[in-house]
């Protein structure tokens, strides 16, 4: 893999950027599929055992949902990182199902959801008061609107942490995370919204299609959208490595 600008510039260019990312997705799909195929093949499984437990009643749709969430969580991530090493280290072996970087990355992982857990906190303590002196509902609306924008700005913020922690190279959260994209987070916010939103859209679209289809073929529509959760994983994943891996570079230039 190839470093998308150069680290003389001192901008991220959005265009060459996103369409790097889904590019090199495109061009290495037969990889992309080598590397999914075991933890793809994992939630699989998962997702059938959640769809036959949610039929039990409301205990197994809670179970269903935990096995569901919590399966992404473990085996998603194995192919986040997997992808990551790819692009950044050019790493394609897969003689194991948790690859070198794994233990670092899901600590990493659990970190900024602390993170992001406490600002949830904050905000639900807000809204609460709010409602308590009662605001008009219309403001009440807005507020919570706002706050969860803004939970997920600082999270993006912080995600270059992510493939640093893939190829054992961990940063912190708050420090050279936070530092890395300054006078870029702008632009990183535009490509991860040009990377996330077209899957985000399919993803949805699928579930609405398959929330009001026969029971029978739910599955083949989760199985679906989990299809297109790992493609829009693989082109996030690539756009994150190439900005860390592009920053990291102008960082030091300027040292």
């Amino acid at each position: 893999m190839t470093v998308r600008g150069s680290p003389s510039a001192s901008k991220i260019d959005i265009g060459t950027e996103v369409y790097a990312a889904y590019a090199v997705v495109a061009n290495n799909a037969r990889r992309a599929i080598d590397l999914a195929r075991l933890p793809f093949a994992i939630l699989i499984g998962l997702e059938i055992i959640a769809w036959l437990l949610g039929g039990t009643g409301p205990f197994g749709i809670i179970l269903a949902s935990l096995v569901r969430d919590g399966g992404f969580t473990l085996f998603g991530t194995v192919f986040i990182v997997r992808w990551h090493r790819f692009i950044l280290l050019g790493e394609t072996a897969t003689g194991h199902l948790f690859p070198l970087g794994w233990g670092s990355y899901f600590l990493t992982g659990i970190k900024l959801s602390l993170l992001l857990s406490l600002g949830a906190l904050l905000l639900v303590g807000i809204i609460i008061s709010a409602r308590i002196v009662a605001i008009a509902p219309l403001f009440l609306r807005i507020i919570e609107i706002a706050g969860g924008v803004i939970l997920v700005l600082l999270a993006a913020r912080v995600l270059l942490a992510l493939p640093a922690a893939a190829i054992l190279r961990p940063i912190s959260l708050v420090g050279d995370a936070w530092d890395l994209p300054t006078g870029n987070y702008w632009r990183l916010v535009a490509c991860l919204i040009a990377c996330g939103l077209p899957f985000g859209i399919m993803g949805y679209i699928v579930g609405v299609i398959g929330d009001t289809a026969p029971s029978i073929l739910r599955i083949v529509f989760e199985l679906i959208g989990l299809a297109v959760s790992f493609a829009g994983i693989a082109v996030a994943a690539s756009l994150l490595s190439d900005i860390y891996r592009l920053l990291q570079l102008i960082s030091t230039v300027r040292e």
